[in-house]
């Protein structure tokens, strides 16, 4: 088992966290997707609708993933007509605001090849037995 002690002696390793927030969530729960987006929103700057509907493409994507863990095939199925109608259904949009709302997306490299960026995905792994982490760094030297 290796612990955060012996994760610093390693080569670069990552010191202590300074603070810890701990959020209630459920993988299953559209909040925990919305929270996501609001996350990353300053990084793709989307409208309150855009992460509405970027957080129901990342649920579907997720029960879609209970069936099949093949990208190839779950990329595919996210962007189907069948998901997009159900993302209409719940978002309370037209075709056509979805159509412009993708548009966006396309524009942000949130939607790149017709798939949802695979670095906008949350990584969470059965293995993780519940728990989900997310490492924010905020370096203060210049160097990446």
């Amino acid at each position: 088992m290796e612990t955060a002690s012996n994760t610093q002696t390693k080569s670069r390793a990552l010191p202590k966290p300074n603070n810890i927030i701990t959020v209630p969530y459920s993988y299953d729960d559209i909040e925990f997707y919305r929270w996501w987006c609001k996350l990353l929103n300053p990084f793709i700057s989307l409208t309150g609708k855009e992460m509405d509907v970027v957080a129901h493409f990342l649920l579907q994507r997720h029960e879609l993933s209970k069936c099949t863990s093949d990208p190839t095939i779950l990329d595919t199925m996210v962007m189907s007509g069948n998901t997009k109608a159900k993302v209409m259904e719940e978002c309370n949009i037209t075709k056509k605001h979805l159509y412009v709302i993708m548009s966006t997306l396309r524009k942000r490299n949130v939607i790149v090849g017709n798939v949802i960026n695979p670095r906008l995905i949350p990584n969470n792994r059965q293995e993780d037995n519940g728990i989900f982490q997310l490492l924010i760094l905020f370096r203060g030297d210049t160097k990446a």
